[in-house]
């Protein structure tokens, strides 16, 4: 007994949606390499002067590649073992794996006061990072208890 899908046919909507959101999460990763190169080649250009902090860009950039990555993944392997993941789930990681590294880029295009101790960090930081890691992590430890549930299953009915 094999567990293998047709090829042609479609995907279900939610895991379409997966799919095409890793795509956006990629896409935007690819921009930021594009900009963190250009800026690199052109350390006094008008481009380099927007970004505040390098390091955060970098951080962002690491952190689209990941969670275009995660959800590719998660997009095969709901294919591969023919799981329907419920709306919530595909929400909550695409949620999370978007306005995770948003945090970041943000924190590295936001100018800093002149005074550190006068404003702490950035009022929409804490809430932001909060709530998208609480989800991304939320949506992805679901991701994977589906994917393992299924793997077990298929498991137990060849054995």
């Amino acid at each position: 007994m094999t567990n293998q899908k047709n090829p042609h046919e479609p995907m279900t909507m939610t895991n379409l949606f997966l799919l095409a959101f890793a795509g956006l999460c990629l896409a935007i990763a690819l921009a930021i390499a594009w900009v963190l190169g250009i800026t690199l080649f052109f350390p006094d250009g008008v481009l380099a002067g927007l970004l505040v902090e390098r390091a955060d860009i970098i951080r962002a950039h690491i952190d689209y590649l990941m969670m275009a990555q995660f959800l590719f993944i998660f997009s095969l392997l709901f294919r591969q073992y023919s799981i329907n993941p419920p709306v919530w789930v595909v929400a909550a990681c695409c949620f999370g794996a978007f306005f995770n590294p948003l945090a970041f880029l943000v924190r590295g295009l936001t100018p800093k006061p002149s005074v550190v101790d006068a404003i702490p960090v950035e009022p929409h930081f804490p809430f932001q990072a909060g709530l998208s890691f609480t989800l991304t992590t939320v949506g992805f430890l679901a991701a994977v208890a589906l994917v393992v549930r299924a793997a077990w299953k298929l498991r137990t009915v060849r054995n």
